[in-house]
């Protein structure tokens, strides 16, 4: 990679973090293409030269701060000895631990609206990373054998995002969340 396509690499990663901190901030449908270039520091022309559109940059921040909590998940794993607390340590990342503040700002409810909205391709490709991740712990516990009823390890990873999806929307607590979230693992776990 050349230096001039790293900096220019640094410098999208760095209005990404300055959009997703406008984003939380005041919500989706509230910030404009100049509040996003005023908090990066740049000018509005500049940001078009990095992105087309406000929906662009919010597609992309929704994909750079998924990558950073599969990142954070990931560093995490190791410390965690079954497969079950590192299930249960990937959900706690993913979606416990920003649950409270959806629940409590009106900007945080709105962005999560609108990533569906506004950005449903990279929320998609988002879950498809925490799959990945998920199915990759989950190896160690599907037992290969003729039983066809026997689940994937993919199929599992699936069953579980999608599970959880729906529970952040019925929820009304994050220690609700949580004891949905574990007695789901206990289901998989068990089949």
């Amino acid at each position: 990679m050349s230096n001039s396509t790293l900096a220019s690499a640094e410098k999208r990663q760095h209005i990404l973090s300055a959009a997703l901190r406008v984003f939380f901030k005041y919500g989706y449908k509230r910030v404009s293409m100049n509040e996003i270039a005023e908090a990066a520091g740049i000018s509005r022309p500049g940001l078009y030269l990095h992105f087309s559109s406000k929906e662009e940059v919010f597609r992309a921040a929704i994909l750079q701060f998924a990558d950073g909590l599969i990142e954070e998940i990931s560093n995490g794993l190791h410390s965690r000895k079954t497969i079950e607390e590192k299930l249960r340590y990937a959900f706690e990342v993913w979606t416990v631990q920003r649950f409270d503040l959806t629940l409590n700002s009106p900007e945080a409810k709105e962005i999560s609206d609108s990533s569906y909205e506004f950005a449903r391709e990279a929320l998609d490709q988002s879950y498809e990373k925490l799959e990945s991740v998920l199915a990759s712990i989950l190896k160690g516990h599907v037992k290969s054998g003729g039983n066809q009823k026997t689940l994937s390890a993919e199929k599992m990873a699936h069953i579980l995002t999608s599970a959880v999806r729906g529970f952040k929307l019925v929820a009304k607590s994050p220690s609700e969340l949580r004891k949905l979230i574990q007695d789901l693992l206990g289901i998989i776990l068990a089949a």
